[in-house]
């Protein structure tokens, strides 16, 4: 474990062993400043000495890994979730606001694209400019605790032809499933036959309508697994309400923001770019540690051949949003949501209690609450937080917890353990 430490500026110094910083705190020439990870400031000067310090960083769509190696052993290395719910938390703002206009202001015309962020040349939509500033945020984290000397970023490159059809050859990417139809639409009447595909009983009507599953409006593409053949009838139904179509989920999404978030980065940030094929290679043949996210990024940091000593320490980390907005629920909005403070403890709360210490998952105005990991394991579904209780930090659009790192036993026995 490390100590980081700080100069009076509030620079970052190298940091230091926990027996010197306790004697530093002991004789007053430090003070505490973050709990996790555990972070000093000098009251006094230093000589501000600093050696190199190598930062890596394992990019992606859910979860980020961090690594900082130098002296050869790891100092720092963590794991970020990122969030997932931009998008549906934008879609429930949205249905509020239509809600709410009709109430409000009842002849009021609907505002379309008039907003002046939607008319910004490099527009990024806010689930992926949420996900670049996690990125940022996390190397910026690093920066303000560690004096990082070069950083190295691990990005990813996706063949989506190769994904939605893993049968693909050399050739083959110029016969592509579009090949010899007019457009889009006249695939897919082909594909499915030139029949309705609602699976509804009844008549048809014979004319046929191409039909988006997910609407563009709410993200949909055009591309051909997002659309399907529906009769004229049917198509009516469906906008009408009268029933609903499955929406398949895309498996190239994650691919493609990355693809994204690798060329925001390298126009945002000054790095050295590494690939995937030499991460696996340090970690699986050279350091013989598992498949996690912290764990590539200590590989990426490294030469090739290099070996450092391990840390047994790893940060978990986990980006949420600021609030709970949510006032009411139930069918006529009858039952109110405690968003506030309820017993002086607010959701995503770190407390300690008899049953176990964990983040607020869920509050109840009986005092019982439901606990969980940063990682979303159950510590205890009822614990009682009316008395024994200690908050041990409030709740930040950023949580971290520190956990102990997942090190195989073959790893300790070749010695790559630090003490």
């Amino acid at each position: 474990m490390f100590v980081f430490v700080l100069n009076k500026n509030g620079k970052a110094l190298m940091p230091c062993k926990p027996q010197k910083a306790r004697v530093l705190l002991k004789r007053g020439d430090a003070k505490v400043i973050k709990r996790t990870p555990f972070t000093i400031k000098l009251i006094g000067g230093s000589s501000g000495y600093k050696q190199n310090l190598i930062g890596g960083m394992d990019t992606g769509s859910k979860t980020i890994g961090c690594a900082v190696v130098g002296l050869g052993q790891v100092i720092y290395q963590s794991q970020v979730a990122l969030r997932q719910d931009v998008t549906k938390k934008l879609e429930q703002r949205a249905m509020y606001r239509r809600n709410r206009r009709g109430r409000k202001c009842r002849y009021r015309p609907a505002r379309w694209a008039n907003r002046a962020s939607m008319r910004v040349n490099g527009r990024l939509a806010p689930s992926l400019k949420s996900k670049l500033d996690s990125h940022l945020r996390e190397r910026d984290f690093i920066e303000s605790i560690l004096p990082i000397s070069e950083w190295k970023v691990e990005t990813a490159s996706f063949d989506i032809h190769k994904i939605t059809n893993p049968d693909v050859m050399g050739g083959d990417y110029q016969d592509g499933f579009q090949k010899g139809f007019y457009n889009t639409k006249a695939y897919v009447l082909n594909r499915d036959g030139y029949k309705c595909k609602s699976a509804r009983k009844g008549k048809h009507s014979s004319k046929l309508h191409v039909h988006h599953i997910v609407f563009r409006s709410k993200g949909g593409t055009d591309t051909p697994t997002n659309l399907i053949t529906l009769c004229e009838t049917c198509h009516h139904d469906l906008h009408a309400g009268k029933f609903e179509l499955k929406a398949r989920k895309s498996r190239t999404k994650h691919a493609t923001e990355m693809g994204i978030l690798k060329s925001r980065l390298k126009s945002a940030w000054s790095f050295t770019e590494t690939f995937g094929y030499e991460t696996k290679f340090k970690r699986e043949h050279i350091l013989n540690l598992a498949k996690e996210h912290y764990f590539d990024a200590v590989a990426i940091c490294l030469e090739d051949g290099e070996v450092v000593s391990q840390n047994n320490i790893v940060y978990f980390k986990r980006h949420i949003s600021k609030g709970d907005y949510q006032l009411t629920k139930g069918a006529r909005s009858e039952k109110r949501i405690p968003v506030g403070k309820l017993f002086g403890l607010k959701k995503h709360d770190l407390i300690s209690t008899p049953q176990g210490t964990g983040f607020i998952k869920g509050k109840r105005s009986t005092g019982y609450f439901a606990l969980e990991t940063i990682t979303g394991e159950k510590v205890h579904a009822s614990a009682n937080v009316k008395k024994n209780t200690v908050r041990v930090s409030a709740r930040t659009t950023t949580l971290i917890q520190q956990m102990e790192a997942a090190i195989p036993p073959t790893a300790k026995a070749m010695g790559i353990l630090a003490a």
